[in-house]
């Protein structure tokens, strides 16, 4: 993956997003995170790698379980690509249930060290990590 990354980034400037996304179905959780480097002018790529849970998580359960897998990749990418200027995106904004719970997914990230987006503008998780979700 180093390898790749670096070919693709040949040294230009980029941007790093990091996002995760979950469905339930039939009783399994599937969790998608999504680690995508955008280079201006060029296009992306991104990596993904899944986790399946027969378990039951409410709806605040699940979007903390997001957000620490998003950052277990953030830290990962990190530690082994040396790369640490990634952006989480949070799959929970203002309009809907997420709503209650975004200013302890926010204080979670931003405590990390890495800043972050919400819905609409959280793409990495509300449109790449969740088509691997399906």
């Amino acid at each position: 993956m180093k390898s790749y990354v670096d070919r693709f980034l040949n040294n230009g400037s980029f941007k790093l997003f990091i996002g995760s996304d979950s469905d339930e179905r039939d009783g399994v959780v599937t969790f998608a995170t999504v680690f995508v480097v955008y280079k201006p002018g060029v296009g992306a790529i991104y990596f993904y790698t899944i986790k399946r849970e027969r378990r039951y998580y409410d709806i605040y359960s699940r979007i903390f379980e997001e957000a620490h897998l998003s950052l277990e990749m953030a830290n990962f990418v990190k530690q082994n690509l040396h790369l640490d200027s990634a952006e989480i995106h949070i799959d929970a904004g203002y309009d809907g249930p997420s709503k209650q719970i975004i200013p302890s997914i926010v204080g979670y990230v931003k405590g990390m060290g890495y800043s972050y987006r919400l819905k609409p503008w959280a793409f990495a998780a509300t449109k790449v990590a969740h088509r691997h979700t399906k």
